[in-house]
C-alpha cells in the first residue's frame, strides 16, 4: 500500500508540474517595464575607447534601454531618449559641493555625435542599443571626468523600472562616463609606471636624486602619453593644474627599432610649449630612448614577467617654476635625466 501511494503520490506531482511547465512558466509573473542600464549611482562606465579608435572615426559606446520581465518581450517596445542635466548637477552637488574646480564636465558637442534618439525594442528581445559617435577625446584633459546624460522621455511599457534596492529609485534616467587610452595609458584605470634604476642631476648644482616613485601615464593620442618629467610632483590640488601645465612631458612612441623588434623609437616634447623645455640627449647604454616590450626570467617551471617600459636620456626645465614678485616666472635649472619606467602587464589580458 505504501509503495502504491507513494507511485500515486509521484504520478500527481508528474502532472503538476507538466501543468506549470504548461501554463505558469509561460506566463510573464513581472510587468514589462522599461528602463536604461547603469551601474550603482547611475554611471554606466562600460565605455572605455581606443583613442587608435577615435582618430579613426570608428570609436563608440552603447547605451543600453533594456526590458524586464520573466519572458523576452512579446512585442516590439519604443523608447525615446533625451538629454537631461539634472542627473549632472546632482552627481557634482553630491561629491563636490560648491567646489567647482573640481566639477566634472559635460562633454563638449564637437566630441561626440548623438545616436538616433528613439529606439525599439524587438518583440524575442530585450534590449536595444543607442550608438554614440565618440570623436576628437584627444583634445580633452585627461585629468577631468566628462559624461553625457540621457534620459527616458517617453516610451510604450507598462512603467519604468524601479531599482529594487533603493525603493522608489526610478532607472530611466543614466550618466554616460567617457573613458579612453591607448597601449600605454588609460584614464579608466591607474597605469603607474615605476621609476627603477633611474637618476635625476641637476645640471647647475650637480646634485643628483635617485627617484622611485611611480608616474602615472596618461593618453593624450593614439600612440603619445604625457607624464610628469623628471622628479617633478604636484605640490598640492590647488596646485596641481598648474603643475600639470608646467611640469609635464608628452612621450610618442613611433616606429621599431632597427635592431630589437621589441622595442619602438620614442620622441619627448613638452605638454605646454611655453612652460616647459626639453631636449633628447644621445642614448647611454640601455637609457637609449625607446619603449620596450620586455620579458623578464622565466623556465619551464616559472612564467616570465612582463613589462611595458620607457628607457629615456634627455634634459629638461621648467620655464615658470616659481612666480616672483614682480608677477613674472623664474626659469628652473636644467637637470638631466637618466629614467627606466616601468609597468607590469599581462600581454593575455591585453588581448582580451
Amino acid at each position: 500500500m505504501k509503495k502504491y501511494k507513494y507511485i500515486l503520490g509521484c504520478a500527481l506531482a508528474a502532472v503538476a508540474l507538466s501543468s506549470c511547465n504548461n501554463y505558469d512558466f509561460e506566463q510573464n509573473f513581472y510587468p514589462h517595464k522599461v528602463g536604461l542600464m547603469a551601474g550603482s549611482n547611475r554611471i554606466y562606465d562600460r565605455t572605455t575607447v581606443e583613442l587608435s579608435a577615435v582618430e579613426q572615426g570608428t570609436a563608440s559606446v552603447k547605451l543600453v534601454a533594456n526590458l524586464s520581465g520573466s519572458q523576452l518581450a512579446d512585442r516590439d517596445y519604443h523608447v525615446s531618449i533625451a538629454h537631461d542635466d539634472s542627473l549632472f548637477n546632482a552627481y557634482n552637488k553630491s561629491n563636490f559641493d560648491i567646489d567647482s574646480t573640481k566639477f566634472a564636465h559635460l562633454l563638449p558637442a564637437d566630441c561626440y555625435e548623438d545616436p538616433q534618439m528613439s529606439g525599439t525594442i524587438p518583440a524575442g528581445s530585450n534590449k536595444c542599443y543607442f550608438d554614440i559617435k565618440l570623436k576628437n577625446l584627444g583634445t580633452l584633459s585627461p585629468d577631468s571626468v566628462y559624461f553625457l546624460d540621457y534620459k527616458i522621455v517617453s516610451h510604450d511599457a507598462s512603467a519604468i523600472a524601479t531599482d529594487n534596492n533603493k525603493l522608489g529609485v526610478q532607472l530611466n534616467h543614466v550618466l554616460v562616463k567617457i573613458l579612453w587610452k591607448n597601449n600605454y595609458g588609460s584614464t579608466a584605470e591607474n597605469w603607474n609606471y615605476q621609476l627603477v634604476s633611474s637618476q635625476v642631476t641637476n645640471v647647475e648644482t650637480k646634485s643628483t636624486t635617485r627617484p622611485t616613485n611611480t608616474v602615472r601615464a596618461f593618453p593624450v593620442a593614439a600612440n603619445a602619453v604625457r607624464f610628469l618629467a623628471g622628479d617633478e610632483k604636484w605640490d598640492n590640488y590647488e596646485k596641481a593644474l598648474h603643475d600639470i601645465n608646467v611640469k609635464s612631458i608628452v612621450a610618442t612612441i613611433g616606429s621599431k627599432t632597427v635592431t630589437n623588434p621589441s622595442a619602438y623609437n620614442v620622441t619627448l616634447k613638452p605638454f605646454k610649449q611655453d612652460s616647459l623645455e626639453v631636449e633628447m640627449l644621445t642614448p647611454v647604454g640601455e637609457y637609449n630612448n625607446t619603449f620596450l616590450l620586455n620579458e623578464l626570467g622565466g623556465s619551464a617551471s616559472t612564467n616570465p614577467t612582463y613589462f611595458k617600459e620607457f628607457r629615456l636620456h634627455y634634459r629638461y626645465r621648467v620655464m615658470k617654476n616659481a612666480k616672483q614678485s614682480d608677477g613674472t616666472w623664474k626659469v628652473g635649472p636644467w637637470k638631466e635625466v637618466l629614467a627606466k619606467m616601468r609597468y607590469q602587464y599581462n600581454p593575455r589580458a591585453d588581448k582580451l
